[in-house]
Parts: C-alpha cells; sequence; structure tokens
C-alpha cells in the first residue's frame, strides 16, 4: 500500500482529493493523508465580500474531512513545519509523517516585497480572518467618522488606500463603494457620503488588471469612475505610514486605512527543499507535475512553477482547479505504476466583479469575446456558484447574495 501525502487543503489539494475519488484507489492501493492548519477549504475568490459584509464567514468555508471521509481517508489539522526530501517524512505539529509519495500543494502567501511598514500597518486579505479585520475596521471607522465635528478629521478617518490593482483590489473597492452608498450611507446621517468617504487604488502596473485581457481594463477603468474610486498607476509605493502611504516619487498619500492587495509570492515552506525552483521561490515542474522529475514528490498550483508559452502559469485559483485532475490522474497512476500523462493547460478566460451587477467576462474559448454589464455579472455569479464546494454552502452563498442585494449586508460588527 503506498502512503500519498498531501499538503495543504487550498484549491489545489482539495480539488486533488476531489479528483482522486474518481479513480476508485483502494484501501490495499493507497491511503491517503491531507495535511492542513485549518480544518477547512478557504474560497479566497469571495473573501472581499466578507470583508465588505455581502457574505457571512461560514459561507466561503467548507469542511476538509468532508471529502476524505466519504472515501475512508485521512485528515491532519496541523502546520507543517519542514518536509524531508530525503527521508521522505513531512513533519507537521509535533508528529513526523512519512510518505511514498508527497503533493506540495501549501499555496502561497502575501508578498509585501520588503517595503517598509506593510507588516505594521495594513491589512491583508489572504486568510479568513483578514475578511473578518477588514469589515471592522470598515465599520469601525464610520462608528468614529459619526461622531466626529471636525470636517477635515471626518474626511481623513474616511479615507482608504488599496494598494495594488489586481482582482482583489478591484473587485474589494468596487464593493466597498457599494457597502457605503447602499447600506452605510441609510444609517449614517451625519456624514456626506457624496464628499467624505475617499477611496483609492495605487499599483505600480500601467494599467489596472495587468493579467488580464486589456479590454477587462478598459472596463474596469470606466467602472471605478462611475464609483468614485480614484486609480493611480504607474505609482510604486515605497512606505506604508500609521495613517498615510508614501510613493517613491516622493507622493504622500492620506490613508487612514490602508489594505494590501499586493500579490502573492511562494509559501516559505518551499525554501529549504533543494530542488529547481524559479527566482520566486515556485517549484519548477515539469509537464507530469513532477518536482526534479521524481515520482515521488508532485507539486502544482500556486507552490509550483508549471511553464506555459515560455511563462509560469498564475497564481490563480483557476489554475489549480484546472490542473488538479491531471495531477489526481498522475499520483492514481503512480500509485499503480502506470504510465504518467502530459498535462496540457487549457485558458478558458477570465472574469472580475465591478459591484452591483456590474462585471467584466473574457471567453478565451469564444474567440475571446468579453462582455461587461449585467449579463457578464450574472454569469460571473452563476460561475462562483457552481465552483463554490458543497451543497449546503452554495445555498448559503445564493441566499446571502439574495439577501445582501434586497435587504442589507451584514453591518453589525461581529468580530
Amino acid at each position: 500500500m503506498k502512503r500519498v501525502l498531501v499538503v495543504g487543503g487550498g484549491f489545489a489539494g482539495l480539488h486533488l482529493v476531489r479528483r482522486l475519488e474518481r479513480h476508485h484507489l483502494r484501501p490495499d492501493e493507497a491511503r491517503l493523508t491531507l495535511l492542513d492548519r485549518n480544518n477547512f477549504h478557504l474560497f479566497t475568490p469571495l473573501l472581499y465580500q466578507v470583508a465588505t459584509g455581502e457574505l457571512p464567514p461560514h459561507a466561503v468555508a467548507y469542511p476538509l474531512r468532508v471529502p476524505l471521509a466519504r472515501v475512508g481517508n485521512e485528515f491532519v489539522r496541523a502546520e507543517v513545519s519542514a518536509i524531508d526530501l530525503e527521508r521522505r517524512i513531512v513533519t507537521a505539529g509535533d508528529a513526523e509523517f512519512p510518505y511514498d509519495i508527497v503533493v506540495i500543494a501549501p499555496g502561497s502567501v502575501t508578498n509585501d516585497f520588503g517595503i517598509p511598514g506593510v507588516a505594521e500597518h495594513a491589512l491583508t486579505v489572504k486568510w479568513l480572518s483578514d475578511g473578518r479585520a477588514v469589515r471592522h475596521r470598515i465599520l469601525t471607522v464610520f462608528e468614529e467618522a459619526a461622531r466626529e465635528t471636525d470636517p477635515q478629521r471626518r474626511r481623513d478617518l474616511l479615507s482608504f488606500v488599496i494598494v495594488g490593482a489586481g482582482p482583489v483590489g478591484v473587485e474589494l473597492s468596487a464593493s466597498m463603494r457599494d457597502l457605503m452608498e447602499h447600506n452605510l450611507r441609510r444609517i449614517y446621517p451625519t456624514i456626506d457620503f457624496d464628499h467624505e468617504p475617499h477611496v483609492t487604488i495605487v499599483d505600480a502596473s500601467d494599467r489596472m488588471l495587468p493579467q488580464m485581457d486589456p479590454r477587462l481594463s478598459r472596463v474596469a477603468a470606466k467602472r471605478m469612475g462611475e464609483l468614485g474610486v480614484d486609480v493611480l498607476t504607474r505609482q510604486v509605493v515605497a512606505e506604508v505610514g500609521p495613517q498615510s502611504v508614501r510613493t517613491q516619487d516622493g507622493s504622500v498619500i492620506v490613508a487612514h486605512t490602508v489594505i494590501w492587495a499586493g500579490g502573492v509570492r511562494a509559501n516559505p515552506l518551499l525554501a529549504p527543499l533543494d530542488v529547481p525552483k524559479t527566482k520566486d521561490g515556485r517549484l519548477i515542474v515539469d509537464e507530469f507535475f513532477r518536482v526534479a522529475g521524481r515520482d515521488d514528490v508532485l507539486s502544482f498550483g500556486d507552490a509550483a512553477a508549471f511553464m506555459y508559452e515560455g511563462k509560469p502559469l498564475p497564481q490563480l485559483a483557476q489554475v489549480a482547479v484546472l490542473q488538479a485532475p491531471g495531477a489526481a490522474a498522475n499520483v492514481a497512476h503512480l500509485v499503480r505504476g502506470e504510465p504518467l500523462e502530459r498535462f496540457v493547460y487549457h485558458r478558458k478566460g477570465d472574469l472580475i466583479a465591478l459591484g452591483r451587477t456590474k462585471a467584466g467576462v473574457e471567453f478565451a474559448n469564444l474567440g475571446h469575446l468579453v462582455l461587461s454589464g449585467f449579463l457578464a455579472w450574472t454569469v460571473w455569479r452563476a460561475n462562483y456558484l457552481m465552483q463554490l464546494v458543497g451543497v449546503r454552502n452554495r445555498g448559503t452563498l445564493l441566499l446571502e447574495w439574495i439577501l445582501s442585494y434586497f435587504s442589507r449586508r451584514i453591518i453589525a460588527d461581529i468580530t
């Protein structure tokens, strides 16, 4: 019997486990164990909606034990601290887990690029606790501003800067403006919502959504203008202070709240591994997802650099989900001593939410067709509803979306 160990329960780990069910590995063939510090999978593409009160935290969390228990495999809640490729042992908590095949999929971590002040003064949007923290900050500053009699001080309190014009920064800024306009405006009569709350996006790239089709960038830029969000491109952040953001050209932006959405980097767990890596620290894998050509070490998702058209695939949830069937097939082949299958990447396109009834969609398989507006928003919502794992989570998501649209968002500050 082969011992298969999966490190990480993110998109890569969860979808690998679910896809492996279809290969019907017998108990005498393999024993699979999944290790993660949380006992739930976080649907990170919707985390910004937790941060802006559109969804409760439990709507984007799926218990990891469910798919494993269904087929008699094991989940262990423990934080992995080391992977020993020579001894074939993973250390997690105070225990060691030997393996015959390990799938390294610990995901990524927030990349602050070593910029001073980010860790001390900025909020991030990566983990479930981050979503709750951002919502708490938004509601707290509005409570403070409602009592503030000095107009300038009120404007300073309500200044928000989001660093990063990628999907997280764009979707978060649009949702924040929706929260302010359609929910907070009604209950904070002492605040001038036409002039005082201010959201700014800052990014070093020359356009919003630099990894997406330029037409989606234009759609997003137009929508930000409609929402009153300032977008500053070609601006490299040099320092984050307690009440401001300073850029490399010396400009200072007032920011009582700074939210860091500047990208991700390889998990530090990968650094000690003596195998080929890219400059950004990801494990270089071949077309079978093998690390260094080894049949006992596989990796995909954010931790892996799978080359496509001369460069690594981006660290996106969509990529991990698309890779999971191929990775699962090769795990099953390795267990059974069968030839491996080459993975061929087929990009589907991109989706970006742009606030209430607005979105942008690019269909790569339809001649790179781009849609925007209500139809794109419908496609976006349907896509994420189907991607969410679990009937209960899908039902909760649909119900909460209906309630937040026709009623109000979660604006009670319960941390």
